[in-house]
């Protein structure tokens, strides 16, 4: 018996099991449906057989009621009551935050924002995530959708969200906002991950659409940099994984925008566990209980 955090992502299903102290993880692609979606779920499940599990989603979780109220990039979990469903199906304990936070708790115990004393975690992925975590306390306000920093807005008749909202920074600082990027400079619909692989081959307008992309993700960070002053900002997800120059491309437009004393304060770090930071902080959290 040990404890297992899952990720429930837009585009992937990661895992994350601790055993007798040796840590297993692993990935499956989304399903579209919620019934494969508890079907590969309850596979994970019974590969580990934990005495609780935790869950990391991708959404407005409703930690008063357990109901996930919204969720733009998986829309076939909004309105449900994830907790009571996923109880009664896996018939283990499960305890559930948002995505973003469990982010940031498992680089606060595992990754790159270990020791630090304001800790703002990013998620860039299919759509954009936070966490904090201050004094070792993981931050979710008062309804448990705090941190939705994806769905502030950054241009008021910008793009539209997923969400359904119009100029959001998820709208341009995620997979699809880089997808969006490219298809303005070629008139080309690619992928992000396409996109990322000819930057990496040193593709000029692949590497020009991560710059734009670059320049909302600043001020993104600028944002929370402003709003709490951290010592340590931690970037994590596909995007920066795969092409982590974008992270110093954030932080040299970044450098331009900030005040200049929170900015003297702050690292700007990729995420120390890639894309499993989600699934160890749900890990973690499924060991504490909480």
């Amino acid at each position: 018996m040990g404890y297992l955090g899952i990720d429930i992502g837009g585009s992937f299903i990661k895992y994350c099991g601790k055993t007798n102290g040796e840590i297993k993880k692993g990935k499956i692609p989304t399903e579209r449906n919620l019934d494969s979606v508890l079907f590969t779920l309850k596979e994970v499940v019974e590969k580990f057989n934990p005495e609780r599990v935790g869950f990391g989603v991708a959404g407005l979780y409703d930690k008063k009621t357990g109901v996930i109220t919204a969720s733009p990039n998986i829309k076939h979990l909004e309105g449900i009551n994830l907790k009571g469903v996923l109880e009664g199906y896996l018939n283990v304990p499960v305890v559930i935050h948002n995505d973003g936070s469990a982010a940031a708790f498992g680089e606060y115990h595992y990754g790159a924002g270990k020791g630090a004393e304001v800790l703002v975690c990013f998620t860039l992925g299919t759509g954009l995530g936070g966490g904090l975590v201050i004094g070792g306390n993981l931050v979710e306000g008062v309804s448990g959708c705090g941190m939705e920093i994806g769905h502030t807005t950054v241009n008021v008749d910008g793009w539209y969200c997923h969400c359904g909202r119009k100029g959001c920074l998820e709208a341009y600082a995620s997979s699809y906002g880089l997808e969006r990027f490219y298809f303005l400079l070629t008139d080309k619909k690619l992928s992000s991950a396409e996109i990322i692989l000819l930057a990496n081959g040193g593709d000029r307008e692949a590497i020009q659409s991560i710059e734009e992309f670059s320049r909302y993700l600043a001020v993104g960070l600028m944002n929370a940099l402003h709003i709490f002053n951290p010592d340590r900002i931690v970037v994590g997800g596909g995007i920066p994984e795969h092409y982590p120059v974008v992270i110093d491309m954030a932080v040299a437009n970044l450098k331009e925008m900030a005040f200049h004393l929170p900015f003297r304060d702050v690292q700007v770090l990729k995420a120390g566990l890639g894309e499993y930071s989600g699934a160890y902080g749900a890990m973690v959290l499924a060991e504490i209980g909480k």
